[in-house]
């Protein structure tokens, strides 16, 4: 520590760099040890003196994965000095880690050996710099991509109504197919309940016929001729197989009916006869029954067939029952319905129930889509019915309009509620708003721009797309509009429109004057006093002089939004300039005109551009502020790297709700119930050239005390 003091010089030093209001540190050895930090640092840090005789990294653990510590190592190493700017770190301030951005330099300090003995480490916070210009690049952006946006919502609007009358359409397609299924479904089910008793009917007479049989075939096995009889008069299709071939013993006219045979199949194996049947249930379950004596019956069972020359599929009631002689299963008789009709009538009601399902799904699928669109959609969406009651109103129109689905659907479109405007800010008359001429002439309304006055909030503008619904029947029943918030297109479009109003006033104004000039000076040159002469020659100087300051607005406003806005910097003492800016403006006013503070410091910046500048913050202090007497031109250095120039009057000043805005393209305004002239332009080129030479710019001002301008600017290293 002593070598420090000696080295760094009094303790009258100390006190001073501890009371500075530039953040300040000092660090020695290659461990980085706080040797000092005055209150700005400390500030800064979120510490307080109990830090002071710790190493950097042990004071201020939070920093540790951030590169400040090996910096300032580096800087001990190297003997190196290190700026930066606008760098993010993040330190814990009152329990809470918060991210900030600092300008600041490591500046190792040399002892006259050569040999580093300490770092200097000066910091200065800009992160309100870093947030203007975030807040400054996101507007230039917005104001860019707002008319691409615009463009583009327009076309996505017209897309939506179309692809929305195409749903419509097919909703109304869909809801009338499903009408017709629905009545053919219901006809088709009378016709089944119908068959199926039928049906029902005929199983009940095979299954007691089948039970007669049985008795039958009990009693009658003795005697051949009654069974005989017998099956030929059975009411149903039988035959009966005997033998291990399943020799055709008898067989009923209704049963070759079925099988597509005559007489002649008699005595010859059923299987030679319909080999069809090989392989298939029912052939399998015959087998069985003669093989096993277990009588076995089936409904509805698909048999193929070769009937009149072909293969054909039919359904099957059928009874197979055991042929009894002496004991011993001989045979098998078989009794059989066919109910191909009743089954074809079963399978084409479950094909229309599962064509009727797949149309609901379908629909389903649909009003998922539409509501997913409507959903998602950047424009407001409303429906209203034929009376135009709203019916419908998608989440963007409930944001747009501020209300709540429920209380939109309290209302018509043309409810007083609402107070709908012309663009020029008269009453809107119902039948004048889009959805009206929609509904009267039943075409649809494109791009109609509305204003609308809530009763708590600012005016809004919307432009709203309307198109017709029609019923089945073609009668109108509604309609759908679609509507876009258009108040940021309709501001900049009045914007433009005042400035080309303003601009050709302003620009008239000297032009006139001007004219009116050379125009005596022709006509009656020889006639005037040579200072007359004069006084019209100084006035013609004046006009030009105001339209070259005009043309020359209009020519930055453009370079700076092209970017061609260039800097020629050089060294710059400001004694120079305050005195350009002085012979500038001194003549234009009575008022005494002051110049304060270090005047000796040179910038590195561009002399025309600055000087542009200062003129601007004289000139409008002069026409602001008449009742000041003085006007003070002050230059303070507040850092080692940046001084700052303020221009301050004792007038009335500003109110705060036009303070954010005096920086703004095209911002004029009333100042204190009086019109200047100007195109808005002044302060708005003012805020880009310092901008782009690194510095701050913004004003502090006070009801009927004044206001100061004032901007900062890097001073030349030295």
């Amino acid at each position: 520590m002593i070598r420090f003091f000696n080295a760094l010089g009094t303790e009258a030093l100390l006190e001073i760099l501890n009371q500075s209001s530039t953040a300040t540190a000092i660090y020695t050895g290659s461990d980085i040890n706080i040797q000092l930090a005055n209150d700005a640092m400390l500030t800064i840090w979120g510490k307080d003196r109990s830090i002071i005789g710790k190493k950097f990294e042990d004071a201020l653990p939070e920093l540790k994965g951030q590169p400040f510590t090996q910096l300032l190592k580096n800087v001990w190493e190297t003997a190196e000095t290190y700026e930066a700017v606008s760098t993010p770190a993040t330190l814990e301030i009152d329990g809470e880690m918060v991210t900030s951005y600092f300008d600041f330099i490591y500046q190792p300090i040399i002892d006259n050996k050569g040999e580093i003995y300490c770092i200097l480490h000066t910091a200065s916070d800009v992160t309100e710099r870093e947030r203007a210009w975030k807040l400054l690049h996101e507007k230039e952006q917005t104001e860019q991509q707002t008319n691409e946006e615009l463009t583009a919502l327009n076309e996505e609007i017209l897309s939506t109504n179309e692809e929305l009358s195409a749903l419509n359409k097919e909703y109304t397609a869909t809801n009338g197919q499903l009408d017709e299924t629905n009545k053919e479904l219901q006809q088709t089910i009378i016709d089944l309940n119908n068959s199926n008793k039928i049906l029902e009917f005929r199983n009940r007479e095979l299954k007691e016929l089948n039970e007669t049989i049985l008795q039958l075939n009990k009693k009658l096995s003795d005697s051949e001729i009654s069974f005989s009889n017998l099956i030929d008069q059975a009411p149903v299709a039988t035959l009966l197989v005997k033998g291990d071939d399943f020799i055709i013993t008898m067989i009923n006219a209704s049963m070759l009916e079925l099988i597509g045979k005559d007489q002649s199949v008699i005595g010859k194996p059923l299987f030679d006869e319909l080999p069809e049947l090989k392989g298939q249930l029912a052939a399998n379950m015959l087998i069985e029954t003669y093989q096993k004596g277990k009588s076995h019956t089936d409904y509805s069972n698909p048999v193929l067939l070769n009937r009149r020359g072909s293969l054909e599929k039919g359904y099957f009631n059928f009874t197979y029952t055991p042929f009894i002689e002496n004991g011993k299963v001989t045979g098998v008789i078989d009794m059989a319905m066919e109910v191909t009709p009743q089954m074809i009538a079963i399978e084409e009601r479950d094909k229309i129930i599962l064509e009727k399902s797949d149309l609901e799904e379908t629909l389903r699928k649909s009003e998922q889509r539409l509501q997913s669109i409507l959903e998602t959609m950047a424009e407001g969406v409303g429906v209203i019915d034929n009376t135009g009651q709203l019916i419908y109103a998608n989440p963007m129109a409930q944001q747009i309009l501020g209300l709540s689905e429920s209380v939109i659907k309290g209302r018509t479109f043309d409810d007083p509620k609402w107070q709908n405007l012309r663009l020029d800010g008269t009453p809107l008359p119902a039948e004048e708003h889009p959805m009206a001429i929609m509904m009267a002439t039943g075409k649809p309304v494109f791009d109609h721009e509305i204003g609308v006055q809530p009763p708590d909030r600012e005016r809004f503008y919307i432009s709203i797309n309307a198109a017709p619904i029609f019923d089945k029947e073609g009668n109108l029943s509604g309609g759908i509009g679609t509507f876009m918030d258009v108040t940021t297109r309709r501001m900049i479009t009045q914007g433009k429109d005042d400035f080309i109003s303003i601009a050709s006033h302003e620009l008239k104004t000297p032009v006139t004057a001007l004219k009116a000039s050379l125009q005596l000076l022709q006509r009656s040159h020889d006639k005037f006093s040579s200072e007359i002469r004069t006084k019209l020659l100084d006035q013609s100087i004046k006009s030009l002089d105001k339209l070259s300051h005009l043309l020359t607005d209009l020519l930055d406003t453009t370079r700076i939004e092209q970017g061609q806005l260039k800097l020629v910097k050089r060294p710059l003492i400001i004694a120079e300039l305050f005195e350009d800016c002085r012979s500038s403006v001194i003549q234009n006013t009575a008022q005494q005109i002051i110049f304060e503070g270090d005047t000796s410091q040179t910038l590195e910046a561009d002399h025309q551009q600055i000087g542009q500048v200062m003129v601007n913050f004289i000139t409008n202090a002069i026409k602001y502020a008449p009742e000041s007497d003085k006007i003070i031109i002050k230059a303070d250095r507040v850092s080692d790297h940046e001084i700052k120039i303020s221009v301050i009057d004792h007038g009335l000043g500003i109110p705060q709700e036009k303070v954010q805005h005096l920086f703004e393209r095209y911002y004029r305004t009333n100042y204190h119930g009086q019109k200047f002239t100007g195109l808005g332009l002044g302060l708005y080129i003012s805020a880009e050239i310092i901008k782009n030479h690194g510095g701050k710019i913004g004003v502090d001002t006070e009801l009927n005390v004044g206001s100061t301008f004032w901007f900062t600017l890097p001073l030349t290293s030295e």
